[in-house]
Parts: C-alpha cells; structure tokens; sequence
C-alpha cells in the first residue's frame, strides 16, 4: 500500500515540475515566472521527500529526509522572494496593471 502512495507522489511531482517549466514559458515577466518555477520546485520536491519517506526502511534515513526537505522548503522560497525584490530594486518592472505594494 505505502509503494502505491509513493508512486502517487512520485508522479504527482513530475506533474507540479512540468507545470513550473510551463510557466516558465507561459508566463510574461520574470515575476510570475519566478513565483510558477518557485511554487513547483517546491511542491514536487515535496512529494518527492513524502515518497521517499514512505519508501524508507530506517529511522535515520527518514531523519535526513525530513532535515533535507525542511531546509529545502526554508531556502528555496526564502531566495525566490530575494532575488524578486533585487529585480524589483534594480528596475525590472512587472507587466502593466500590476500592484506593487512597498513596505
């Protein structure tokens, strides 16, 4: 039972990683590229991590896991948001009609 979850997982990141590339493509500034990458990158490796876990044998192995995705979701949104307000800062503006909000 745990191998079929797992395997559900393990297909549902490759749909939430195909779809961040898609918006990487689709979407018209770097924001909403950054945001679609962001989000997916974050959601597959989730349920990458979750297979996994459910796959492991060992408490220590489950450890690492749990240690390498919580530093994983803590970075990877974390450099997301920085990178955007550098863009922001240096002048890359978003595509017409939206709001910006400062503070």
């Amino acid at each position: 039972m745990f191998k079929i979850i797992a395997y559900i997982c393990f297909v549902g990141s490759v749909a939430f990683f195909g779809l961040g590339t898609l918006g990487l493509f689709k979407f018209p500034d770097p924001y909403t590229r950054m945001h679609a990458v962001g989000m997916g990158d974050t959601l597959g490796v989730g349920l990458i991590g979750l297979g996994l876990l459910l796959l492991s044998t060992t408490w220590i192995l489950r450890l690492k896991l749990i240690i390498a995705l919580s530093l994983f979701w803590l970075i990877n949104p974390t450099m997301t948001h920085l990178t955007a307000k550098a863009a922001l800062i240096r002048g890359i503006q978003p595509v017409k009609n939206t709001e910006i909000r400062r503070g």
